[in-house]
């Protein structure tokens, strides 16, 4: 952890920011109405998104789907352009630094019962509304809020 540690600082240093990539997993019910999925962290247990490192040599929206798949199991349609973005601190044990997260919209057309990350996280489908209200990160939260309306117009044309 200490040298990938360094390595961020050092990354931190050179840009002044951290990039991370995200997904954001929705699902139509049965009703039209639109459900999120939402994942514990790790070692916190919030309640937070998939998301992830950059990955070398792929698209940001590919890293994104494949930080969907490990950490809530889930595989669907990515968007390709990002449908905003959030910042956080990403705290170690004595330092926390700036990171900015993209988030790409996946339209889960696949759960699986078994995944990667189970044993270290839960996952929950939740309106926009509720998952607004129980996401840790303000920013994430109103990101939420704003692509429940969008996908609802988007539906609603169809």
């Amino acid at each position: 952890m200490k040298k990938k540690k360094e390595k961020l600082i050092e990354q931190v240093r050179e840009q002044g920011v951290l990039q991370q990539v995200a997904a954001l997993p929705y699902r139509y019910r049965n009703n039209g109405k639109i459900d999120f999925l939402v994942i514990t962290s790790r070692r916190t247990k919030r309640l937070i998104v998939p998301k992830g490192w950059q990955m070398a040599g792929k698209p940001d929206y590919i890293a994104a789907a494949i930080e969907a798949h490990e950490e809530a199991g889930v595989r669907g349609n990515i968007g390709d352009l990002p449908i905003g973005s959030f910042s956080y601190m990403k705290e170690f044990d004595d330092i926390a630094l700036p990171v900015i997260a993209s988030v790409f919209p996946l339209k889960v057309k696949k759960v699986k019962s078994r995944w990667k990350e189970e044993a270290s996280r839960k996952r929950k489908w939740m309106s926009a509304a509720k998952a607004a209200a129980l996401l840790s990160d303000r920013g994430l939260a109103q990101l939420v809020t704003q692509a429940a309306e969008m996908l609802d117009r988007r539906s609603a044309m169809v």
